[in-house]
């Protein structure tokens, strides 16, 4: 800390008398500015929202209103529109008065033909209508949680006095989303049902969404299942999903069999996708009274006793009005009897629904090695017809035939494989010899680490030894001093004087005891051996 305020003080006085001025005011400057910067930023009103992501028509209105008003305000531009801030402490007084001039106007609905004027023409009512209606389905569009901002455009057709000139209606609908969320298929289905519910001749097919980078939400390809291209994907993945199944089942047969590469086989499927529905009437024909009576009728007459024979000469007279004929009578007896049967008909009614997906055909190829004889082709044509469900009556096929087979694959095959098995050892040594180099070199740096505290400690022994026995050489001088009277006893430090009592009582002891103490010098030797 000092020799920074000398330095700072030598710098001070290494300047000029004009360099002083000058730093002077230029720190006096900022200081100034500093002050002034924090009383203006102190002093400045606290700017809330008023308005936030308005249209630019709306913005502008609401700016003009409230420079008239002398109201201050700041505004603020983002993609998703323009938001104006006033002093917290007018914010709702100014937005009270704006309400009740109508500002922002934003998207109004059926409200604006509370406005509507004597003398407006029938186009203008229609453009009334139409921007109401965009107005009414945007507000409702923004209700739904993940959607921020709502557009809706509308078209509707012009009245025609000829059906076919007539166009659908159709709609567009940009929608700007809350950050980080997106709208399921359930809820863009919800909006696109909204919209053509809400608009008389609009079709869902002639409604788009879009986002606000220009996607497209309620794609028709994306989002209905029974379109032309997702079925034919339907198909096609199923077909080839029957086509691999048949096929490594066949191919697992011949390998077990003959072996891995003595037998190839491909299958071919053609699948019935049609959805056929059949209902069957058939009529069965009554034999042998065998049957339901639906209705029976039974007539029987019975005559016995006497009666007029017919009779008479021949020509006008007898055949004249109010001739009186022979009485001739005679015994008639008569009997009829008459039946009548109607039976129900025998009917069969079916109704017969076929799914789609069943086999319309089938073929099967089988190539084997030429080393496999003709009885064990027959053998494989059979199995493999059996296995894979042959039926020749919807035309199935099936063809076993012999090649020689090629084993420049299966070498290159087996070349690649040993190759790969080389690389992969070869990676497996470089980590081993990685591992055991970082050890090695984990190890080495321990070891230099070590040898060099060690010699750093042993440094430091050899000088404290050094140092004992400096002192121990000048304690022995001071002593000797001490003793000749050169020195006196008073003048010695206190290590001095502790060692010079030390070895006064060691001599003392040598005096008093010599043989003990040349038996404990003699054991030290024996020990330092």
């Amino acid at each position: 800390m000092a020799d920074w305020k000398e330095r700072l003080i030598a710098r001070w006085n290494a300047l000029e008398q004009r360099q002083r001025y000058a730093l002077m005011g230029t720190v006096a400057a900022l200081l100034i500015a500093i002050v002034g910067f924090g009383i203006w930023y102190g002093n400045r009103p606290d700017m809330v929202p008023l308005f936030t992501n308005m249209e630019a028509k709306d913005a502008g209105e609401v700016a003009a209103r409230l420079k008239e008003s002398k109201v201050s305000y700041e505004v603020q531009e983002n993609k998703q529109g323009t938001t104006i801030l006033v002093p917290s402490s007018a914010v709702h007084d100014v937005r009270m008065e704006l309400a009740t001039e109508g500002l922002p106007r934003g998207q109004k609905g059926f409200e604006i033909f509370d406005d509507s004027k004597l003398g407006t023409t029938e186009f203008q009512n229609r453009v009334n209508y139409l921007q109401a209606l965009q107005g009414e389905l945007t507000r409702t569009i923004e209700q739904i949680e993940v959607v921020q901002k709502a557009r809706v455009h509308i078209v509707l057709p012009e009245d025609s006095l000829y059906r076919k000139n007539e166009k659908p209606a159709t709609a567009s609908i940009m929608l700007m989303l809350k950050p980080n969320t997106e709208l399921s298929k359930k809820e863009i289905k919800g909006i696109v049902n909204l919209v053509s519910h809400s608009i008389q001749s609009l079709q869902p097919e002639n409604i788009t969404i879009v986002n606000e980078t220009g996607k497209i939400l309620n794609d028709p390809d994306e989002e209905d299942e029974n379109s032309v291209g997702v079925q034919t994907l339907t198909q096609l993945d199923m077909t080839k999903k029957v086509e691999d199944r048949l096929q490594r089942n066949i191919q697992s047969l011949m390998d077990d069999s003959l072996g891995e590469g003595k037998a190839f086989v491909r299958v071919k499927v053609e699948l019935d996708f049609d959805q056929r529905q059949t209902d069957r009437q058939t009529f069965t024909p009554v034999v042998d009274d065998a049957g339901i009576i639906r209705s029976q009728q039974d007539i029987s007459e019975n005559y016995n006793g006497t009666s007029t024979v017919p009779g008479g000469a021949a020509g006008v007279e007898t055949n004249v009005p109010g001739y009186v004929a022979q009485e001739n009578n005679t015994n008639a007896e008569y009997e009829r009897k008459e039946s009548t049967r109607n039976y129900e008909i025998n009917e069969e009614k079916q109704k017969i629904v076929a799914s789609p997906g069943s086999i319309r055909r089938l073929t099967v190829a089988v190539l084997v090695d030429d080393s496999v004889t003709a009885t064990q082709q027959d053998s494989i044509l059979r199995s493999v017809s059996s296995a894979a469900g042959i039926n020749t009556d919807r035309g199935d096929t099936i063809s076993v035939e012999p090649l020689p087979f090629s084993t420049e694959a299966a070498e290159r095959r087996a070349a690649a494989e040993a190759a790969e098995r080389e690389r992969q050892e070869r990676i497996m040594y470089m980590q081993i010899g990685v591992v055991l180099l970082l050890l090695a070199l984990i190890g080495l740096i321990y070891y230099l680490r070590r040898r060099k505290k060690l010699r750093i400690l042993a440094e430091l022994a050899e000088q404290r030894r050094l140092e004992e026995l400096e002192r121990q050489r000048q304690a022995a001088e001071r002593a000797a001093l001490v003793e000749a009277g050169q020195v006196q006893e008073e003048e010695l430090t206190e290590e001095e004087q502790r060692q010079l009592s030390e070895k006064q009582q060691l001599m003392q002891i040598i005096d008093q005891k010599p043989a003990e103490v040349a038996m404990l010098v003699k054991t030290w030797l024996a020990e330092d051996e």
